[in-house]
Formats: C-alpha cells, structure tokens, sequence
C-alpha cells in the first residue's frame, strides 16, 4: 500500500516537473500558435513521464541485480564463517579432550 501511495506521488511529481519544464520549453519558441504551443506542451510533458519511467524501470533492475549479487556473497562469505568457527570449535574440543586425558 505504502509503496503504491509513494508510486503515485513519484509519478504526480514527474508530470508537474514535466509541465514546468514544457512551459519553459515553449517559452522559447514564440513564433507557434496558441494550439501549436499547447501541442508542443503536451507532448514535451508526456515524453518526460516516459523518460522518468524509463529511468525509474533501469534503477529498480539495477537494485535487483545488486541485491542478486550481494546476497551471493554474503551467503559465500556466511558459510566460510560458519566453517571457520566449526574448524575453531573442532580444534577447541580436541585440545580439552586431549588436557582432559592427562
């Protein structure tokens, strides 16, 4: 739900960025009409939207393919852990058995 909600103002804030920005844009062509200049508005915004999206899709794969990645190696750098503290605890018990046997 939170995560919807937190969409929904991402995609809210990306079609004011992309009104403000095709604002400025047609601000520097004064020489189109009233419904050219509304076109031009129009498309500028909704092709920042798509922009946006397109980046936000890259991000989202890029986190989970670093995620992928890291979770690899933390499970590799888990398990030599674990073999290390076993090969410690393995040694430990000899060296008592052995002290324990004199």
């Amino acid at each position: 739900m939170i995560q919807e909600i937190e969409g929904y103002l991402m995609v809210e804030a990306a079609r004011e960025e992309g009104r403000v920005a095709a604002e400025r844009f047609v601000g520097r062509l004064p020489w189109l009409t009233e419904s050219q200049a509304d076109e031009v508005r129009r498309a500028y915004a909704d092709e920042y939207v798509a922009l946006r999206r397109d980046g936000w899709g890259w991000c989202a794969e890029r986190a989970r393919s670093l995620r992928g990645e890291y979770e690899g190696r933390y499970l590799g750098l888990r398990r030599r852990l674990c073999g290390v503290v076993c090969a410690g605890v393995a040694v430990l018990g000899v060296g008592v058995a052995l002290i324990m046997a004199l």
